[in-house]
């Protein structure tokens, strides 16, 4: 494994060894699919905002900062609180998986990484200013 960046097409492993990369083909398709993956996480992210907003109570403005108490019996908090860590952790794996192809040190796959995260949040970022946060892993 190459630990410095480089532009290699030759027997480049992406995430398992049956994804390798070995011809000019498989490194365009490599990185359509790593540019998908990429997009794909911004709407995942997007998504649980969005369910994660639904959940306040109406009128209340909810920022990554709020502390605004979920509504409801004890019984459905826990599991609202539940189905939330569930989601953050697939998210956190799922953030994982994008910064090991990032960690590949191929150029051609960085690119494709941090073109599909672009216009994924291009694509489903909200227009509210103060709502971008920092990447988790990619």
């Amino acid at each position: 494994m190459n630990m410095a960046l480089n532009w290699s097409m030759e027997n480049v492993c992406v995430l398992f060894d049956f994804w390798r990369v070995n011809s000019s083909t498989s490194l365009v398709l490599t990185c359509a699919a790593v540019f998908l993956l990429g997009y794909l996480y911004e709407l995942a992210r997007a998504s649980v905002r969005g369910w994660e907003k639904s959940l306040a109570p109406s009128g209340t403005v909810v920022s990554a900062s709020s502390s605004t108490p979920l509504v409801g019996p004890t019984a459905t908090r826990n599991v609202i609180r539940w189905k939330r860590a569930l989601f953050y952790g697939l998210l956190v794996a799922y953030s994982y998986s994008l910064m090991l192809i990032f960690m590949t040190y191929n150029g051609f796959l960085i690119l494709a990484v941090i073109g599909g995260a672009v216009a994924g949040h291009y694509a489903y970022s909200s227009d509210e200013w103060g709502s971008v946060r920092g990447a988790n892993c990619h």
